[in-house]
């Protein structure tokens, strides 16, 4: 069986939503006439295209180290932070679609799951080398 089944479940958590997220940017993209590849048109467009790219750039963040993270400090630990960030990205979107300069507090609980894994992530490295 998987061993970090947690660690998997918030991963297949991120990638929904982050799937979830291209869907919706899609449907605003037909809804507004903004014919591919522009990526400018109706405001509302804007917002669900920009909080879709804005997720994949932390994903690209996040699952590494999240994955990293589950051997110094395990699977439930890692995914308990996994589904702070997951909260965080919903929290963010949510926002954004409503008011963009609201965004701040989703970004920020983003940025502090991601900067706990990456602070768990480092100490682990140090600890293997003493």
């Amino acid at each position: 069986m998987l061993e970090m089944k947690f660690t998997a479940l918030v991963t297949l958590a991120a990638l929904v939503l982050t799937f979830g997220l291209s869907g919706l940017a899609g449907v605003m993209r037909q809804k507004h006439g903004v014919d591919a590849p522009a990526s400018a048109g109706h405001p509302e467009f804007e917002r669900a295209n920009r909080v879709h790219y804005n997720t994949i750039e932390q994903l690209v963040l996040f699952l590494p180290l999240l994955w990293l993270a589950t051997s110094v400090i395990g699977d439930a630990w890692a995914a308990g932070i996994g589904v702070i960030w997951i909260a965080g990205r919903l929290v963010y979107a949510r926002a954004y679609q409503r008011d963009p300069a609201k965004r701040g507090p989703g970004m920020l609980v983003t940025l502090f799951a991601t900067a706990v894994l990456a602070l768990c992530v480092a100490w682990g490295i140090l600890q293997a080398f003493f």
